[in-house]
């Protein structure tokens, strides 16, 4: 799906759910959502050739795949709480959206930890050595 498809899908759900929010606000709210499921599963249709362009590019500098793995799951934890967040705010739950922020952000954080700690002994080992 073009890019120009995926945003004339939101615009017309946008406006669609616009028009019914006054008088049925739960309809609104799951066209809203509907929309949303299908523009993330048309995008995920692409993210398989990036993952792959990533793996070539990782395999010709010699990079560990676990670096590469780290890096695809902070990605998702990423992408995952950016939609969370956003689906929260449009149901008018403000302070939901910031808890799954902060949630987000911690997962992310726990997820790259070990990447920290290569990164810490790198530089240790160059200062030491």
């Amino acid at each position: 799906m073009s890019m120009l498809s995926l945003a004339m899908l939101a615009l017309t759900a946008a406006v669609m759910a616009l028009t019914l929010r006054p008088k049925n606000a739960e309809i609104a709210l799951l066209l809203t959502l509907a929309c949303s499921v299908a523009i993330l599963f048309a995008v995920l249709g692409s993210a398989a050739s990036v993952a792959d362009t990533v793996q070539q590019i990782v395999a010709a500098a010699q990079i560990n795949a676990d670096y590469l793995a780290v890096l695809l799951r902070v990605i998702g934890i990423c992408l995952l709480t950016e939609f969370t967040a956003n689906t929260c705010r449009d149901a008018g739950s403000a302070a939901l959206a910031a808890n799954v922020t902060l949630a987000g952000k911690l997962m992310a954080t726990v997820t790259a930890l070990p990447l920290y700690l290569e990164i810490l002994n790198t530089v240790t080992g160059l200062l030491n050595g």
